[in-house]
């Protein structure tokens, strides 16, 4: 159960440390390679991912969604094989996103002031001084390779905030609405059906009654907004007080009697706001890095990749790679 939770959320939870959203290398904007660029795995555009910043990402990567509390995943007799290759998906394109996200800063004259690039370089000697000298060995890097890559991980950070700020604006209470009603749902064609349902409830029996009655669909108790639901239902839905219920609506998909059971539900209006909100911003990084992608090329190396993925196991014990640079420098 546990190796399960865990295949199930990598992919969401990997790029929560920052809000950074992947993307992959897929379709024509990628070319594959075998060997031909030494020490490098990937090339976005005139910027190439070395090895050893592989290395870094990847193992923690493994630690951070390897491992919860005081259980190691890759220490239990299970079969991680799905976990790893989600892990490494997750690495590879968080890197991807880093990178292109540079490209579009260095195009667009966006860099790390004189205090932000004292504050990564706080972070680089922090970060370097808790691995071990065992970790250093395995990764192969010195402070000023890990200075290097909090430097592009800071300016996709600072790119990011700035891209996505276009679409912080406010997100009104009327578009973030969510109703909980009652949804009484007819076949296409069934006004008969929908008639005697309105005289029912004009007569006053009980809603509940009425929808189980008549109603073709046994989910009767909904949450209604803008984004889930028809316009024609929403916007007869949100003319509704307490207690009200509509006249049959139609819609290409059937007939509906929508009764009001609470016209703003502020708890799940809240989350629908956030998710207004998220949707923006991704739509504003998938525009983004799909302009890169028209731009520049791609080029991943394959077999430094798994060399890079198979090479390294699970013996590295550093976990904190993301969380020193954001306790030292957020945006």
């Amino acid at each position: 159960m546990l190796k399960k939770r865990f295949i199930t959320l990598i992919i969401a939870a990997a790029f929560a440390v920052t809000g950074l959203t992947g993307c992959t290398f897929d379709g024509k904007q990628v070319i594959f390679t075998t060997g031909t660029m030494p020490g490098t795995v990937f090339r976005i555009g005139k910027l190439s991912c070395g090895r050893k910043t592989a290395r870094v990402y990847l193992a923690n990567y493994y630690n951070i969604y390897g491992k919860t509390g005081d259980i190691c995943l890759w220490d239990q007799n299970l079969n991680v094989g799905r976990l790893e290759t989600n892990i490494r998906k997750a690495a590879i394109d968080r890197l991807s996103v880093v990178y292109a996200l540079n490209l579009y800063a260095d195009e667009n004259d966006v860099e790390l002031t004189d205090q932000e690039e004292s504050l990564v370089e706080k972070a680089a000697g922090t970060y370097y001084g808790s691995l071990s000298a065992s970790d250093r060995k395995t990764l192969d890097v010195s402070e000023s390779d890990i200075r290097d890559m909090y430097e592009k991980e800071a300016l996709a950070s600072k790119v990011y905030k700035k891209i996505v700020s276009r679409a912080d604006d406010e997100v009104s209470d009327e578009e973030a609405r969510v109703m909980d009603a009652v949804l009484i749902t007819f076949e296409s064609g069934d006004e008969s059906d929908a008639e005697k349902a309105e005289k029912e409830l004009k007569d006053g029996t009980d809603i509940s009654i009425v929808a189980k009655e008549y109603s073709s669909d046994k989910k009767i108790n909904v949450n209604i907004c803008r984004s889930t639901y028809p316009a024609e239902i929403c916007n007869a839905a949100f003319a509704l007080d307490e207690k009200e219920y509509t006249s049959p609506v139609t819609t290409k998909d059937g007939i509906y009697i929508i009764y009001c059971v609470s016209k703003y539900d502020e708890e799940k209006s809240d989350e629908n706001r956030q998710n207004i909100i998220d949707s923006r911003k991704q739509k504003v990084m998938d525009s983004i890095i799909e302009e890169q992608n028209r731009k520049d090329y791609s080029y991943i190396d394959e077999t430094a990749w798994k060399e890079v993925s198979g090479k390294l196991g699970h013996s590295i014990d550093t976990d904190s790679f993301f969380k020193t640079l954001s306790d030292n420098i957020s945006f």
